[in-house]
């Protein structure tokens, strides 16, 4: 009897141990299950995009280091359609989850903007592409007068062209990007302003075409221009993460020690090789009023020894 009784205590442990080892295997599991969330984006457009990988390598660091607050998430490109309207796609909300626009009031009355500038303002640095032959001429360039005398070849609807024009500068609304490097090669205009991170690249990819060309940064043509992640309106959670991840990448410095680092953007550091540049300051007239141009932390400084000369508005 003694023995049997030590056998249905033996049972009734053995039970209970293995109720205990059920459940506490389906609270792991229920706790390794937790939704991942699938972030969409779009996949490269062209091999000539090569700031898109500087883009998907941010907000890759961006959702890992909010991953303990927000979850696990994957990000899933999708091969961009041969035609379509990235704003309006996002805003439609069934395609894409983000993009990067560069913001206008236009664009934040639509989507969700992410007031964190992905490349701390860089793309408002414009050197200026020119012909070779016109470098000396250029060097010696050391006023706003002679700057006017001069056109410029920009996008036809490109926000700059808009900057450009409100500074009083003249200016050569193209509608292809190929036709404003034969309009600068063939002398229909006089520079092409492109970013401190698009230059350098551009001239090394078009070389064989266009061999006259060169990107020059003694002059320099700086605005506030801001290119933000956006989401659609109602995408709060994302909008939350994305805000939390990028903001704390600024202000700690680790987001400019990432541009730093990234190949697509290092070669604009450091700072001190614009201590020469001549730059011509402009006020941006499409800049939405909640432009965080007051936060330091968020964008690139000129080193003290530039030159700047502040354009007043036309």
């Amino acid at each position: 009897m003694q023995k049997f009784n030590r056998l249905n205590r033996l049972r009734l442990i053995s039970s209970a141990t293995g109720l205990c080892l059920l459940i506490a295997g389906f609270s792991s599991q229920a706790q390794g299950s937790a939704p991942v969330q699938i972030i969409h984006t779009l996949g490269q457009q062209s091999v000539q995009e090569a700031s898109h990988a500087y883009y998907q390598d941010l907000l890759s660091l961006v959702i890992k280091n909010t991953e303990s607050e927000f979850g696990k998430a994957e990000i899933r490109e999708l091969q961009p359609p041969a035609q379509g309207d990235m704003h309006y796609l996002l805003m439609r909300g069934n395609f894409i989850d983000l993009h990067r626009f560069g913001t206008d009031v236009k664009t934040e009355q639509d989507l969700l903007p992410i007031r964190v500038p992905l490349l701390a303002g860089g793309l408002g640095w414009r050197g200026l592409m020119i012909r070779k032959e016109d470098r000396t001429a250029f060097r010696q360039l050391d006023s706003l007068s002679q700057l006017k005398n001069l056109t410029a070849c920009q996008g036809h609807i490109w926000p700059d062209s808009t900057i450009l024009e409100f500074a009083g500068l003249k200016v050569l609304r193209v509608d292809g990007y190929d036709q404003m490097l034969q309009m600068l090669s063939k002398k229909r205009c006089d520079y092409f302003p492109r970013s401190i991170f698009e230059g350098p690249s551009e001239v090394r990819q078009f070389a064989t075409q266009y061999p006259d060309l060169y990107f020059d940064t003694d002059i320099l043509i700086k605005y506030p221009y801001a290119m933000y992640f956006f989401v659609k309106k109602d995408n709060m959670a994302l909008a939350a993460r994305l805000e939390r991840g990028l903001t704390d990448l600024a202000l700690s410095g680790k987001l400019q020690q990432f541009m730093q680092q990234h190949p697509v953007s290092r070669h604009v550091f450091p700072m001190s090789q614009y201590n020469d540049s001549l730059v011509f300051h402009l006020v941006n007239p499409i800049l939405p009023d909640k432009t965080p141009v007051q936060e330091p932390a968020f964008w690139l400084q000129l080193p003290s020894a530039a030159r700047v000369i502040h354009v007043n508005p036309q």
